[in-house]
């Protein structure tokens, strides 16, 4: 449409405009002419900003890179961990605590592990099969052994990110789960495996091998820590290294996905640990340390070391009281139950102080006469003496203080040797001050008696000795007052005596072991120094002999191997007594050293004799352990062969006839389970006056007429006189010789229980040796199960159900007589 053809009221509007734009025009065009030949100003500013903002972005820019490469290269490592720890979550795998072993490779402490179990519900499903989420929960309820209502309870949390399903499921539980699991691809359940460390025998040289408690990493997992002994001293060794597993997670809760590839860096497992220790001989030194607490009414405790002299093995190491090592902090004996909480001060240091300490290596005591070892051999060494020397033992001042023997009425003149044996004050004193000061205390410290020993055991004591000694320290040091030494400080002195003159470091720990065994570390012998010559180490070792011979010591006379040793007696600044011995066996080829030290027995009057005894039981019982042979002299088979009236113990308490029994070389089981020490002894078995050989069972009861109990009968076929009198204590039984002892067992006139069965029928038997009416050498009819106590071959019809249930057996107490010979070419020979 042309302008012409519009409508006049839309044309003159249009005109209205045209004309309002023509008259706008002049004035722009005079502006641009005004302005014509000067720089346009909106132009130079918009150059500048465009500038600035050029600036700007730049800046910008460099800030930007900046910051890209303070997190790209800088902070990589932070920020990747920070970003992979959005996606994957980090699982410690803790290594399997390693094994303590002893020497045998029998293992004393080890790891296993108990697995707290939960869920996270709504994930708890299977990829691959379709299987009803009830099925699942039966499953798991009847795999965990747990009640199926409990498990659904669980189930049904499905907007918990967790619900633990049980705490301590076991090895078989969780392996059953894991295969259930791994079978039907089923997600959404987490394993925690905590360990638990087990002891085979949890009071073995607890104090020696220690235990252990639980610590948390950074990550709150659970690790087993040593806290004591071994576990302690090789904590390093035995934990290993842990390892980690990342594993990747989803965005609900931070769940692990199911059958997610993850990344593993493998644990290393903790080394094991072998021990010198022989837990055999470990056992008969606990044994026969705590038969001597009881017989000799101790009341501070005691300790015991074995050691082999030539390599400074620890074969045993026993402190008493012991404690057990999966409850260390268990109320101890002598301590109400009622107030006993560990969570006071005063009661962990209770058990740290009376407990858990190894007396063996922190104790320091005086050493009493045992010392006089040590000045004999340095007077031998510095050729001071001879054996003959005769000695003038009266009592003589030194300093204003006077020195005596512990007789009262002394020996008078004797010579060094007899001094020796009857342990004679004055005598070495003179042979100290004979040394002087500063040449005695040098062997003291070439014995190790000036610092520790060094044995690889957390704790060690360390004696004390004077500083600046004068002439009454030396005088009195030299048997073994006013100062102090550690139990293994004198067992490593006296092994040097033992072994030639070397001083030799005590070790507790053979090896150190990967998984597999194989040796990663060794712990050879290792001489310190040398202490004394040889010829003066066996100058001494032949005066500890004639000690137990013809001295103070001979409760430690074993038949068969020579026993070499020194008694002592000492006491403290309080009045209290300690009573030890120190033994060398066999004296003519020594095989061990064994130490034994009581603390505090209740009766002042208690003397060495105590200890000796309990030596003498360690060194028989250890070196059969060993295999040592015996060689029996003609004075061991008139010892053996000898018997001894059973004393009267009616009317005493059981401690008291136990003790009594005891000195007389008897061994005493309570004829009731209930008995303690302050229960009357009413009657005893064998009776008063029988005739018993050393090492037979006396059986005490509290009733006059007890009811008696019946053993089984061993067979003594081929066995030596130890082993058979060995045979017949372990069964509560005796033994009495036909004739000699010497060679093995080819007759006995009660036939074996295994044997016998029922034959023993109406007092016939099928073994011709066994008499219609066995009657021992004592006078005490042997009691058969089925015969009454006056031997007669009729039944006992009162009896008669424990008749036939003891058929063949006898009375705990009674007495076998065996018949020995020479034993048969190519057969068991024993020890002889």
């Amino acid at each position: 449409m042309r302008r012409d053809e519009l409508p006049t009221g839309n044309r003159s509007a249009l005109d209205q405009r045209l004309a309002s734009e023509r008259q706008r025009q002049p004035v722009a065009q005079g502006r641009q002419q005004r302005s014509a030949g000067k720089p346009p100003r909106r132009k130079k500013r918009t150059r500048g900003g465009v500038l600035l903002l050029a600036i700007g972005l730049l800046a910008f820019a460099g800030l930007l890179i900046n910051q890209l490469y303070q997190i790209q290269v800088v902070a990589y490592a932070e920020n990747a961990e920070s970003a992979a720890d959005q996606h994957y979550r980090k699982v410690t795998e803790q290594p399997v605590r390693g094994s303590i072993l002893d020497r045998n490779g029998i293992e004393l402490a080890g790891t296993t592990y108990i697995y707290r179990i939960g869920i996270t519900p709504k994930d708890v499903r299977s990829i691959t099969k379709n299987i009803p989420r009830a099925d699942i929960v039966a499953e798991f309820a009847s795999i965990l052994n747990l009640p199926l209502t409990e498990v659904e309870e669980a189930f049904a949390k499905t907007d918990a990110a967790y619900v633990q399903l049980k705490k301590e499921a076991t090895k078989e539980e969780n392996d059953a789960l894991k295969e259930y699991r791994s079978t039907n691809s089923i997600g959404g359940v987490r394993v925690d495996a905590e360990p638990r460390r087990f002891y085979t025998n949890s009071t073995l040289a607890p104090q020696v091998i220690g235990y252990t408690n639980y610590t948390r990493d950074s990550l709150n997992n659970s690790n087993l820590s040593g806290q004591l002994g071994i576990e302690l001293a090789y904590n390093s060794e035995l934990t290993g290294q842990p390892g980690y597993t990342y594993v990747e997670t989803d965005n609900y809760s931070r769940g692990v996905l199911p059958f997610s590839v993850p990344t593993n860096l493998r644990a290393q497992n903790g080394s094991n640990v072998v021990l010198n220790l022989d837990s055999t001989i470990q056992k008969i030194v606990q044994e026969e340390l705590e038969n001597a607490i009881k017989v000799n009414d101790i009341t501070a405790g005691g300790s015991a070391i074995v050691m082999n002299p030539y390599t400074g093995a620890i074969l045993g190491m026993a402190s008493y009281p012991w404690f057990d090592t999966r409850e260390p902090t268990a109320v101890p004996p002598g301590k109400d139950p009622a107030t006993w909480d560990t969570s006071k001060k005063e009661d962990i240091d209770y058990l740290s102080k009376e407990i858990w300490r190894n007396r063996a290596i922190s104790d320091t005591y005086e050493p009493g006469s045992t010392f006089k070892a040590i000045t004999a051999a340095i007077a031998f060494e510095e050729n001071l003496t001879k054996e003959a020397e005769m000695f003038n033992d009266a009592p003589f001042k030194e300093s204003g203080w006077t020195i005596s023997c512990s007789s009262r009425s002394g020996h008078g003149i004797e010579s060094l040797q007899q001094a020796f044996y009857r342990s004679c004050n004055p005598i070495f004193a003179q042979l100290a001050l004979r040394t002087g000061i500063d040449r005695y205390y040098e062997y003291l410290r070439a014995f190790g008696f000036m610092g520790t020993t060094g044995i690889d055991l957390p704790g060690e004591g360390k004696g004390i000795l004077h500083e600046k000694p004068a002439r009454i320290d030396l005088a009195t040091v030299s048997y073994g007052e006013s100062s102090t030494v550690t139990p293994i400080q004198l067992a490593t002195a006296y092994s040097a005596i033992a072994n030639g003159g070397n001083l030799i470091q005590p070790q507790i720990v053979k090896s150190v072991t990967d998984a597999n065994g194989n040796i990663k570390k060794e712990f050879p012998a290792e001489t310190v120094r040398k202490a004394i010559s040889e010829a003066s180490a066996n100058r001494v070792l032949d005066l500890m002999e004639g000690v137990v011979l013809y001295g103070t010591g001979s409760a430690a006379y074993t038949e068969g191997y020579r026993v070499a040793g020194k008694t002592s007696t000492s006491t403290d600044d309080n009045g209290d007594h300690t009573i030890s011995f120190g033994a060398i066996a066999p004296a003519d080829n020594p095989e061990i050293v064994v130490l034994v030290v009581l603390s505090k027995p209740r009766d002042k009057r208690t003397s060495s004799s105590g200890a000796a005894r309990a030596v003498g039981q360690i060194v028989n019982r250890t070196l059969e352990q060993l295999n040592v042979p015996r060689q029996f002299s003609d004075d061991d088979m008139s010892s053996l062969s000898k018997q001894y009236s059973v004393p009267e113990v009616s009317g005493l308490t059981f401690a008291e006839a136990r003790k009594q029994l005891s000195t007389k070389g008897f061994l005493v089981e309570a004829g009731n389970s209930e008995m303690t020490d302050a229960t009357i002894i009413r009657s005893q078995y064998p009776n008063t006056n029988a005739k018993l050989h050393k090492k037979s069972v006396v059986v005490l009861y509290s009733a006059n007429k007890p009811e008696p109990a019946y053993v089984s009968v061993p067979d003594f076929s081929g066995k030596t006189v130890n082993e058979a009198q060995r045979a017949a204590a372990e069964s509560g039984l005796n033994v009495a010789f036909a004739d000699s002892c010497l060679g093995v067992v080819v007759a006995q006139d009660v036939p074996p229980t295994h044997e016998a069965g029922n034959s023993l029928v109406n007092g016939s038997a099928s073994n011709s040796t066994l008499p219609a009416s066995p009657q021992n050498e004592t006078g005490n009819k042997t009691e058969t199960g089925n015969k009454t106590e006056t031997g007669s071959s009729k039944p006992d019809n009162k009896n008669s159900t424990q008749t036939e249930a003891n058929a063949g057996k006898l009375r705990r107490g009674s007495v076998i007589t065996l018949t020995f010979a020479a034993p048969v070419e190519g057969a068991h020979a024993g020890e002889q």
